[in-house]
């Protein structure tokens, strides 16, 4: 199995996320059949109607703001390295159950002055070095409510192998390979069980899993009534983007951008 053993300066990681914002824009935009499917498959899982919910690595605050949406009468809370993408999630969406902080979840300090009964690492477990798993985990589990869930979704080995072959510039400053072994080891140290782990075809076969932990799970009882998922939609989204962002960071604003964005959107109409 690859690791990523190059050492790093974590101001130069959160530097590289702060530029991520138009690329964010574009997925939230167009609806990002990854993340769309991430989102769908965590609230899918949330059945247990949490209360208070973290969502790690929330980057541009999409799948926070589709979990404030789904959960009014919950507390949301997203995190990120990057101050920047914070401060635009801060822009582009405000709903009174909704906060986004910027955190660095490797650090010591990595802690709040509460428990989640719910949370969410979307894409983003992989991007946490391994040697610094074990006290992730030891921090994250102080955070847990006796209830709670924890969603992880997450490329393949299979993925990260054909980024390595075919698109380098894919990768990230830390891009760990994951597999069924390591989310039963995180399992095993949150003091939960592995309820679900499934592999999933986004771009091309079984390039995604979908992995969630139960701290304690419940066999044998009927599941409650599903919840009904709305996404939102992409009117809704184009408008949210056009008027909420300011010119130095909307992409629908620069005029060089109006060719792609055009034939992008019309083309999945």
């Amino acid at each position: 199995m690859a690791r990523d053993t190059t050492s790093r300066n974590w101001s130069d990681v959160e530097a590289f996320y702060d530029n991520f914002v138009e690329r964010l824009v574009k997925d939230y935009l167009f609806a990002n059949r990854r993340i769309k499917a991430a989102i769908r498959f965590a609230l899918g899982q949330f059945q247990h109607r949490p209360l208070q919910i973290l969502d790690i690595g929330c980057g541009l605050g999409w799948t926070s703001f589709e979990m404030a949406r789904h959960f009014p009468h919950a507390t949301i809370l997203g995190v990120d390295l990057s101050g920047q993408l914070i401060h635009t999630a801060q822009q582009l969406f405000d709903k009174r159950n909704l906060q986004y902080q910027k955190t660095d979840v490797t650090s010591a300090d990595f802690a709040f002055d509460r428990q989640f009964d719910a949370v969410l690492l979307i894409d983003v477990y992989e991007h946490i070095p391994a040697e610094d798993r074990k006290a992730f985990h030891q921090s994250l589990r102080r955070l847990l409510a006796p209830n709670a869930r924890i969603i992880v979704t997450c490329p393949t080995i299979y993925h990260q192998q054909w980024l390595r072959d075919h698109q380098p510039e894919g990768l990230q400053p830390v891009d760990e390979d994951l597999t069924l072994a390591n989310m039963v080891q995180m399992a095993e140290e949150l003091e939960g069980q592995l309820s679900v782990f499934a592999l999933q075809s986004v771009w091309h076969g079984n390039d995604y899993f979908h992995a969630m932990i139960d701290l304690q799970p419940k066999w044998g009882i009927a599941p409650p009534t599903p919840l009904k998922i709305h996404i939102s939609h992409r009117w809704q989204r184009l408008l949210r983007v056009f008027l909420r962002l300011p010119l130095s960071v909307n992409p629908l604003r620069k005029p060089a951008n109006w060719p792609y964005y055009l034939k992008t959107w019309f083309s999945g109409m």
